[in-house]
């Protein structure tokens, strides 16, 4: 069964601008100017077409070192709040399962 591709999106770069750089870095392998210009960009997806782990990853990464990060589905297009609690069952475009067995609706 294919599974969606999960986008993160930084949200806002927050007070600690050199640790989220450092974080940037980390999670897209661009060097810190580029780092840079995507927090002076935001809302900007960083991470596209992973899988849910390292979407989720990335994201607490970037929390951690102070900006705002979501997890998009890329089909359902929703957002999964920070506090990883799942979603509502809801609309999902896959179309080999259905919307409560969607990655977003079960964290």
């Amino acid at each position: 069964m294919e599974e969606p591709a999960f986008s993160v999106v930084l949200t806002g770069a927050g007070d600690r601008r050199r640790d989220v750089v450092q974080a940037l870095r980390a999670v897209t392998g661009l060097g810190a100017w580029r780092s840079a210009q995507l927090m002076a960009t935001v809302p900007v997806p960083v991470v596209e077409g992973t899988w849910f782990e390292a979407a989720v990853q990335a994201a607490t990464r970037l929390r951690a070192a102070g900006a705002g990060a979501d997890v998009v589905c890329g089909w359902c297009a929703r957002t999964l709040p920070p506090s990883g609690r799942p979603l509502a069952p809801g609309p999902c475009a896959s179309r080999s399962w259905s919307a409560s067995d969607c990655r977003a609706s079960g964290t």
